[in-house]
Formats: C-alpha cells, sequence, structure tokens
C-alpha cells in the first residue's frame, strides 16, 4: 500500500469534511485537522500497515481506532467555542473518514 498517497487523499478528505461541516470555525477546524494528522501519522501507519497484511485482531482495531479518537479529540477545535458535543462529532467524523479510506486503499490492493 502507498501510505504517502493514502495521507494525502486523507489530508484531502478532511478537509473537505471541514469545509461541508464549518462555516464560522473552518479556519480552527483546518488547523485542527492538520495537527490531527500530525500527531496520527505513526498509528496510521501502523494500522494501515497491519490491516492490509490482515494481521489485526479485533482488539488491536478497537485499541487503535480508541488512539485515533483521542488524538482527534485533543484536537477538536479546542479554541473554537463549540460545545463539547460538536467537538467530539467532528472528531468521530475525522476517525471514521479516517477509517474507510484506509480500508478502501486495502481493498485496492486485493
Amino acid at each position: 500500500m502507498d501510505f504517502d498517497a493514502f495521507y494525502k487523499d486523507l489530508e484531502e478528505e478532511l478537509l473537505k469534511l471541514v469545509k461541508k461541516s464549518f462555516k464560522k470555525y473552518r479556519i480552527a477546524a483546518q488547523k485542527d485537522v492538520t495537527e490531527y494528522l500530525r500527531l496520527s501519522k505513526g498509528r496510521l501507519r501502523d494500522y494501515t500497515q497491519l490491516v492490509s497484511l490482515h494481521q489485526i485482531t479485533p482488539e488491536e482495531q478497537e485499541f487503535l481506532t480508541q488512539a485515533l479518537k483521542q488524538n482527534a479529540l485533543l484536537y477538536s477545535l479546542k479554541e473554537s467555542g463549540r460545545a463539547a458535543v460538536g467537538m467530539k462529532r467532528f472528531a468521530e467524523s475525522m476517525v471514521s473518514v479516517t477509517l474507510e479510506l484506509a480500508l478502501a486503499y486495502v481493498v485496492k490492493m486485493l
């Protein structure tokens, strides 16, 4: 799997999510997406490698998913004044997009 291509596509997809989700806090959300990607790059590389090799257990997948959610929540509009519920929803959307795109890349390899 070409991780660099996946990572670039993921950044584009997450920025599309920002444009679709925010008007007022768009700049803050874009910065948060960039920081989420920076913080999550190692976990994303591990996750995509394990999935592509079919060497991931359900427990490992859950652990990596929760770690990505924590990364997303950590940088989700922390200074924008949005409610915690809105921040959590956006963070979960970022993780969903991340995992869906990762699986799409793995399926392309088959």
